[in-house]
């Protein structure tokens, strides 16, 4: 049987990751390099000289005196972590399919629970900010979906207590290869909720298909989406319909990495979850260029203080 080429193509490996990123001064070089890869310029005069207090970590612009550091409007700023800890940490959440919970990751780096929880969804809701833009384009596959178990003695399906719904969607190539997901939670699956995703997450020119669902009528009505309904058959469910072969097993991905990585995952973080895996995925056939994107991604992404943190995320 040939191998996948995604799946087995090469990452980063840990004695790599450690000769190149394996102390703070080298990770503090590549967060310059980042922040200013054209060079040091001044946020306030522009000015492209500067001298380093080391005492402070920070840089001074020779001109007007002003202060800065690496880590200033990043995700980094005022985290106490060293920056080796924090790169291995997005190491070790870039390179592993199913992510790493953050129990794991308080063992693997050294840190308090809460302060691996705390880096962990730093990261997930920059990976969320990221890809929040990104519409999807051509043919999508779309369908309801949830996550989260049944609670005993609850609801199942649709209208469960405990379940998170969100929107499930994967644009196709021309050859009906997997490109671009897209998994955003709603409230419900009605059509005022499903109008506004599609408004927000589609193409005006994508052609959408889906199982049927009421709800999802509400997009040809939008734009100039071309709507295509499936029909469906009462003794078969969604997955073994041809045509939704990609989203459902990328849907089964999503749940058996969450399910199996996330033990206790909370309701309300479920948009970060989902935006974790989601964005790994979006980028799988660079793996080796993954790491550096996260590194990215959240030197880009405002800081995210704990009382906004802690607080849950998804649609209320």
């Amino acid at each position: 049987m040939a191998q996948n080429k995604v799946q087995f193509q090469d990452g980063i490996s840990l004695p790599e990751f450690m000769v190149k990123y394996g102390t703070d001064e080298q990770c503090e070089k590549a967060l310059f390099n980042t922040k200013w890869p054209y060079g040091f310029k001044c946020e306030c005069c522009e000015h492209d000289s500067f001298c380093y207090i080391k005492s402070r970590q920070t840089f001074q612009c020779t001109r007007c005196k002003y202060q800065t550091s690496v880590k200033i409007n990043t995700i980094f700023h005022s985290s106490k972590v060293p920056l080796s800890k924090w790169f291995l940490a997005i190491y070790l959440i870039s390179q592993n399919k199913n992510g790493i919970a953050a129990l794991s990751l308080k063992r693997q780096i050294g840190v308090s629970y809460k302060t691996a929880w705390s880096m962990k969804h730093k990261l997930m809701q920059a990976m969320s900010e990221k890809d929040a833009k990104r519409k999807l384009f051509g043919l999508v596959t779309i369908d309801d979906a949830y996550l989260g178990g049944q609670q005993h003695g609850g609801k199942r399906g649709r209208g469960s207590e405990v379940k998170q719904p969100f929107v499930a969607a994967i644009s196709l190539t021309s050859k009906e290869r997997p490109l671009y997901a897209k998994f955003t939670p709603v409230e419900s699956f009605t059509s005022v909720n499903i109008g506004s995703w599609a408004e927000q997450h589609l193409y005006p020119s994508s052609v959408v298909a889906t199982d049927g669902f009421a709800s999802f009528n509400i997009i040809s009505k939008i734009n100039e989406h071309n709507h295509v309904k499936v029909p469906m058959q009462p003794d078969r469910k969604t997955g073994e319909i041809p045509f939704f072969h990609w989203l459902n097993t990328i849907l089964g991905n999503v749940k058996n990495a969450i399910a199996g990585t996330y033990r206790s995952s909370r309701k309300g973080y479920g948009e970060r979850y989902l935006s974790e895996f989601q964005y790994r995925f979006n980028r799988r056939f660079y793996l080796r260029s993954l790491f550096i994107s996260l590194i990215y991604t959240a030197s880009y992404s405002p800081p995210l203080p704990w009382r906004l943190l802690q607080r849950a995320v998804d649609c209320k």
